[in-house]
C-alpha cells in the first residue's frame, strides 16, 4: 500500500530533462520580469529623470563638438559637462566691440596669447595660476558639497592622532586671515603677522621671482625695490609678470610686422619661422610695469605711500 502511494506522487520522482528546462525558463522570465519592473518604477518615481537623460545627451554633444569622446562621466560630472559651451556657437566676436581697445588687446596679449604661444611660457614661475582658498567662511551661499568637505577635514583635524615617536605640525598662510573660518583658527592658535617687506626684502623678493628669468644686463633690482614702499610680495610678483608681458608684445608685434612683409612681397610659398624666443626682461620693462601697478593702484582706490629711497 505504500508503495503504491510513493509511485503516485510526483515529488518523489525524479524530474524530466523537458521538466527542468521548463522550470529554469519560468524562473529565468519571472526574474527578468522583476528586475525590469522595479527599474520602471524607480524611474518613474525619480523626478530628475528626464532632465538626467537630457543632460547626458547634451554633455555627449558638447564634448564631440569640442573634441573629446570616449571618456565615461558619473552623474555629478555630466550635469558640469551639460553646462559647456562650444567655441564654435559663440557668435560675438571682437569686432562688436567698441571704444574698448586698449582693453581689448591687453586681453588678447595677456589670456589669449599664453593658450597660442604656449611653448615660450613653458617652465616660466610668472604665468602659473593661482590657488584657490579651500577653508573660508561657510555661509548659506556655500554649496552643499564644499560645506561637507570643509565639516569632515575639521573634524578628522579634531581626530588626528599620531604615535609617541611623530609629531605634526599643521601650518597655514593667508594674506586674507578675515576670510578663514573661525573654527579653523581656533584649531591653529599660534598666529604671526607678516608684515609689508621692506626695501632688501622687496629686493630679495624680486631676485627670487625672476630667478628663472632671462634679464638683460641693465637690470637694476635695488632700483624697482627703492620705487615699490607699500608694496606685497603678491604685488612684486605681478610687477614682474606685467615686465614679462612687456618682451611678448614686442614679440607679437615683430611677427606680425614679418607677416606684413612676407604678404607684400607675395613669398606665401615659404613661412619663415619667428619662433626665436622670447627676448630678456629689462630695465625699460620694470619700469614701464610699475608704472602700470601705480596707475591700477590709484583706480581702485589702494593709497600708495611716497616713494623713499633707502641707501
Amino acid at each position: 500500500m505504500l508503495l503504491s502511494e510513493i509511485s503516485k506522487d510526483p515529488l518523489a520522482r525524479p524530474l524530466s530533462r523537458s521538466e527542468v528546462l521548463g522550470m529554469l525558463f519560468r524562473l529565468t522570465v519571472f526574474g527578468a520580469a522583476t528586475y525590469f519592473g522595479i527599474k520602471w518604477m524607480v524611474d518613474t518615481i525619480d523626478p530628475t529623470r528626464r532632465q538626467k537623460i537630457d543632460a547626458k545627451k547634451k554633455a555627449a554633444k558638447l564634448m564631440k563638438q569640442i573634441g573629446v569622446e570616449g571618456i565615461k562621466l558619473s552623474e555629478y560630472e555630466l550635469t558640469i559637462a551639460a553646462h559647456l559651451v562650444g567655441p564654435r556657437t559663440l557668435k560675438v566676436t571682437w569686432r562688436d566691440i567698441a571704444g574698448l581697445d586698449e582693453v581689448i588687446t591687453e586681453l588678447q596679449e595677456t589670456v589669449i596669447l599664453p593658450f597660442q604661444k604656449k611653448h615660450l611660457f613653458h617652465g616660466s614661475k610668472l604665468f602659473q595660476p593661482p590657488k584657490d582658498s579651500f577653508l573660508r567662511n561657510r555661509s548659506c551661499n556655500d554649496h552643499e558639497a564644499t560645506a561637507m568637505m570643509k565639516a569632515q577635514f575639521m573634524s578628522l583635524w579634531d581626530g588626528l592622532n599620531t604615535d609617541t615617536d611623530c609629531q605634526v605640525i599643521v601650518m597655514g598662510a593667508t594674506n586674507r586671515p578675515q576670510d578663514v573660518d573661525p573654527a579653523i583658527l581656533r584649531r591653529m592658535p599660534s598666529t604671526f603677522h607678516v608684515g609689508l617687506p621692506r626695501q632688501r626684502e622687496r629686493q630679495e623678493i624680486l631676485k627670487l621671482v625672476l630667478s628663472g628669468e632671462c634679464l638683460n644686463s641693465d637690470v637694476r633690482l635695488k632700483e624697482i625695490a627703492e620705487k615699490t614702499e607699500g608694496y606685497s610680495g603678491s604685488d612684486l610678483r605681478e610687477l614682474c609678470r606685467e615686465a614679462a608681458l612687456h618682451r611678448l608684445r614686442d614679440f607679437v608685434r615683430k611677427e606680425q610686422m614679418q607677416r606684413i612683409g612676407r604678404q607684400l612681397q607675395a613669398d606665401d610659398c615659404e613661412e619663415s619661422s619667428t619662433d626665436e624666443g622670447l627676448r630678456a626682461i629689462t630695465q625699460t620693462d620694470l619700469r614701464l610695469a610699475l608704472e602700470k601697478m601705480k596707475e591700477s593702484k590709484a583706480g581702485t582706490g589702494t593709497p600708495i605711500l611716497q616713494d623713499t629711497p633707502v641707501d
